[in-house]
């Protein structure tokens, strides 16, 4: 039997130690990538969903009356025999005005529209319940959880409703001090009149 030179004593060690961490470092760098995408698919999606429901508002309200009508109070008798959830509509006019002016003339968005904007989009992401939506994005790592979501960049314009979500995304894993990454995502969709 030849005898194993003692130069090669302990060299598998050595190879494990210099490729193991490189394997997990590249298992967790997928892991966290795999989180990221599919936060902004989700988001994505949901964002679809909540454009496409609310440019269905201005059909709906036109087609029952304002809000306060006969029309609305049907409408209403209707949902609540269906058991349907009023987190996917809305009687406001919010698109007639979705910006607002302060003291120094800088246009904001109004206060309502954000509002009607972000419950919907929860409605869409959990089916309204707010405590569930804060758990899911804080799987997907959602900065500040529903508070975290900015819908500033919301709009109508020439008939069209142009929705934008802004967040920030704290990675799985942080390495070298790049824990997080900021995201927008916009879709338009047509007033249905």
């Amino acid at each position: 039997m030849r005898k194993k030179r003692s130069g090669e004593k302990g060299l598998l060690s050595l190879e494990a130690c210099i490729t193991l961490p490189i394997f997990m470092f590249l298992m967790f760098f997928l892991y966290s990538f795999f989180v990221v995408f599919e936060a902004r698919n989700e988001m994505a999606h949901v964002l679809l969903s909540t454009a496409d429901s609310l440019s269905f508002d201005a059909n709906e309200n036109s087609g029952l009356g304002e809000s306060g009508t006969v029309g609305q109070i049907i409408y209403g008798l209707y949902g609540s025999a269906t058991n349907s959830n009023s987190d996917f509509t809305d009687y406001r006019t919010w698109y007639k005005s979705t910006t607002a002016e302060d003291d120094q003339g800088n246009q904001t968005i109004d206060g309502t529209f954000e509002d009607i904007v972000r419950i919907r989009f929860i409605a869409y992401l959990t089916g309204g319940d707010s405590r569930k939506a804060e758990e899911m994005l804080k799987r997907y790592h959602v900065k500040g959880g529903v508070d975290g979501l900015d819908f500033s960049g919301s709009r109508v314009e020439d008939g069209k409703l142009y929705l934008s979500v802004r967040y920030t995304l704290e990675y799985e894993f942080r390495v070298f001090n790049g824990g997080e990454a900021q995201f927008e995502q916009s879709v338009c969709s047509r007033l249905w009149k």
